[in-house]
C-alpha cells in the first residue's frame, strides 16, 4: 500500500471522530471525554509516525518545500490544543470553544495535506519508495500507540483485553491529572490518587 492512502485513512477516522466530538450535547462530558481520548490517542500517534517518516523523507528530498515545516508546526499547535483539553474540564463552555478551534485546524490541516503533500510524494518518490515509507508508518505509529497506551494496559487489567471503555477513560483522566498510581497489596492492584505512598 501506498503511503498516501494510508494516510487518508488514519485522516477519516479523525474526521469521524471530530464529528462524534461535535454531536456530544454539553449535558454528556462523560461521552465526550471518552470520545476525546481515542481522538488524543490517534492524532499523537499519527502525528508522530507522520513527522518521523513522512515529514523527515520530503524534507531531506525536497529542503526548499515550506510545507513541510507549516505541518509540523500545525501538528505543534494541535499538541498544545490537546493538552490543554485534556487538563479542563469537558462539560464547561471554554473546552468546547478549545475542541472548535482543534477542529477547524485539524480538518485545515488535513485537506491541505492530502493536496500540498501528497502532490509532493508523488513528485519526490517512486511508488516502491512510497510503498516502503508506508511500512515504516505503520511500524512507527503502532510504537507510538503502543507507548500511549502500554502503562494504561499495565495499570488496569480491563485494558489489556477487550477493555471496557469507561476504564480506558478512568486511567487516561488520572494519569493526565497525575494521579494514578499502583501499588502491590495482597496480590491485588490497587488505584489511590496522591502521591505514591507504602
Amino acid at each position: 500500500m501506498l503511503i498516501a492512502k494510508t494516510l487518508s485513512r488514519d485522516h477519516r477516522a479523525l474526521e469521524q471522530l471530530l464529528d462524534e466530538l461535535g454531536a456530544i450535547a454539553s449535558t454528556e462530558p462523560q461521552q465526550r471525554l471518552e470520545v476525546f481520548t481515542r481522538l488524543q490517542g490517534l492524532l499523537q500517534a499519527h502525528a508522530r509516525a507522520e513527522e518521523e517518516v513522512v515529514y523527515r523523507a520530503l524534507r531531506q528530498a525536497a529542503p526548499e518545500e515550506a510545507q513541510p515545516l507549516l505541518a509540523y508546526e500545525e501538528h505543534h499547535v494541535a499538541d498544545l490544543l490537546l493538552q490543554e483539553l485534556a487538563s479542563a474540564a469537558p462539560g464547561h463552555a471554554e473546552w468546547v470553544a478549545k475542541a472548535r478551534v482543534l477542529e477547524e485546524a485539524l480538518r485545515q490541516h488535513i485537506k491541505q495535506e492530502e493536496i500540498t503533500l501528497f502532490a509532493l510524494l508523488d513528485e519526490h518518490f517512486d511508488k516502491a519508495a512510497q510503498a516502503a515509507m508506508d511500512k515504516e508508518f505503520r511500524a512507527v505509529k503502532h510504537q507510538r500507540l503502543e507507548t500511549l497506551l502500554g502503562p494504561l494496559r499495565r495499570a488496569m487489567p480491563a485494558f489489556a483485553g477487550r477493555a471496557v471503555l469507561p476504564a480506558q477513560v478512568l486511567a487516561a483522566q488520572l494519569m493526565r491529572r497525575g494521579e494514578l498510581y499502583l501499588r502491590r497489596r495482597r496480590g491485588s492492584w490497587r488505584q489511590g490518587s496522591g502521591a505514591a505512598g507504602g
